[in-house]
């Protein structure tokens, strides 16, 4: 296994972004949240140094209870779909990273969205290697990518990735290289659509160091019925 030194040498799986799609998302508290670094790709999904609470949403949803955390049961099946991080690996699969904390609201919705959707959670098995990252803990992780093992903790991803909300889902092609990220919770509907295009490949032999893969996920979205707003000046 080779140990990883520099930040800047996983920062080139930072790609393409939409972080416009946020919903509702909760901050990583300031110790845990890394200060921003120089882009290594578009700077859709990073944010500035002061964590940002809320954001809007392409579909209502009303959040659990604050500080409510899912019954064990629920929690049980979704760690029956989601792997923890401490073994991140496409396994010849897009790979689909979650960020959350377990005290978050938004991210108690997704895992209730996944734990209660026997369909959702079987698409999300059979389309992607799912792997959930709790954002609060301090983990050593062995990252697999292009073939090669690499070793980094959560805080370094977190940074790499520019994460300051939680859940943060961050979409991977077969090598670990990042296609997309969407910072804030997705409703069931457009989750599911968004592991279509993953499925689908809409993104390949799309430019992800411009807005071609957002475009392509964009006009997805909209032939599904699913409505964003537009991508912000200077995102």
């Amino acid at each position: 296994m080779k140990p990883i030194g520099l930040a800047i040498a996983l920062a080139a799986l930072l790609l393409a972004g939409c972080g416009e799609h946020k919903s509702e998302a909760k901050a990583i508290p300031a110790e845990q949240a890394a200060a921003p670094q120089t882009q290594a790709a578009p700077k859709a999904g990073a944010t500035s140094s002061a964590p940002k609470s809320t954001a809007k949403s392409s579909e209502s949803a009303a959040p659990a209870a604050k500080g409510t955390t899912p019954p064990a049961a629920e929690l049980s099946a979704f760690y029956r779909v989601f792997k923890d991080g401490a073994n991140i690996d496409p396994e010849g699969k897009p790979m689909l990273l979650v960020f959350g904390q377990s005290a978050d609201p938004y991210t108690q919705k997704f895992q209730r969205d996944v734990a209660e959707n026997a369909k959702l959670a079987e698409e999300i098995r059979k389309d992607v290697t799912p792997i959930y990252i709790d954002a609060r803990a301090q983990q050593r992780h062995k990252f697999m990518h292009n073939g090669e093992a690499m070793e980094v903790d959560t805080r370094t991803l977190i940074s790499i990735y520019h994460i300051d909300a939680t859940p943060t889902l961050i979409f991977t092609d077969e090598k670990g290289q990042s296609i997309f990220i969407v910072p804030g919770y997705m409703p069931p509907k457009q989750f599911e659509v968004t592991l279509q295009f993953v499925k689908e490949g809409g993104w390949k032999g799309k430019d992800r160091k411009n807005d071609e893969v957002y475009e392509a996920l964009k006009a997805y979205y909209e032939a599904h019925g699913i409505h964003v707003g537009k991508k912000k000046e200077g995102a």
